[in-house]
């Protein structure tokens, strides 16, 4: 990227800022503290591809919580059909985000994961079905905990543990991702950044509104 190069803030897509500036000052300003802390600790990143890719995961990321956070209001307002029908919505959302990164790993050689050669292409299809709703979890799980067994943990960098917890653990559901369920792709970007381009990350991410 040119070193003069301006791009629009991908939260607004209104200003024009430098990509290291991650949002522009009028996004930023409109965050609590905790989150402008979030974005001072992404400014200081050098990688001008990798601050957008966070930037763009949080986005995305933000646009689920946002059902989520309503479908909190009408729990606590008791209006339940409301609730259960973003919680829906919720749901849905979830589906494309597995499907997404289905095809995020079928650009990642998860094949260094494992000691021995491991066939992935059963886990990804029942990933992929369970998405669309053909197979029950417990279904997926069998081949998990398989998958789970066959790698040498002990034996792997911690980048590798990183890859191989998010190759057992993106299609599972909020009882499992716990917070993670709302911030999942800005962790799913800092697992798999060392194994995949960034630009081709943030295509994958932006691809989700488009599923």
């Amino acid at each position: 990227m040119c070193e003069n190069a301006k791009i629009l803030c991908p939260y607004c897509l209104t200003r024009e800022i430098d990509p290291a500036q991650a949002i522009c000052s009028a996004c930023y300003s409109k965050e609590d503290k905790w989150e402008r802390g979030s974005w001072d600790d992404l400014r200081k990143r050098k990688n001008a591809d990798e601050i957008q890719m966070f930037t763009i995961a949080k986005k995305v990321d933000e646009a689920f919580q946002i059902p989520e956070n309503e479908a909190y209001a009408c729990i606590e307002k008791h209006e339940m059909i409301q609730a259960e029908a973003l919680e829906r919505e919720m749901e849905a959302f979830h589906r494309r985000r597995i499907l997404c990164m289905v095809e995020i790993f079928s650009k990642i050689d998860c094949g260094i994961l494992f000691s021995g050669y491991v066939e992935l292409d059963t886990y990804f299809k029942n990933v992929w079905d369970y998405a669309h709703q053909r197979i029950a979890a417990e279904q997926l799980r069998e081949v998990q905990e398989y998958l789970r067994s066959q790698i040498p943990w002990k034996s792997l960098s911690s980048q590798r543990m990183d890859l191989g917890a998010e190759l057992l653990n993106f299609w599972c559901g909020e009882d499992e991702l716990d917070w993670g369920y709302s911030q999942y792709f800005e962790i799913a970007a800092g697992n798999l950044k060392p194994f995949l381009a960034m630009t081709l990350l943030q295509r994958f991410c932006v691809s989700i509104f488009q599923m």
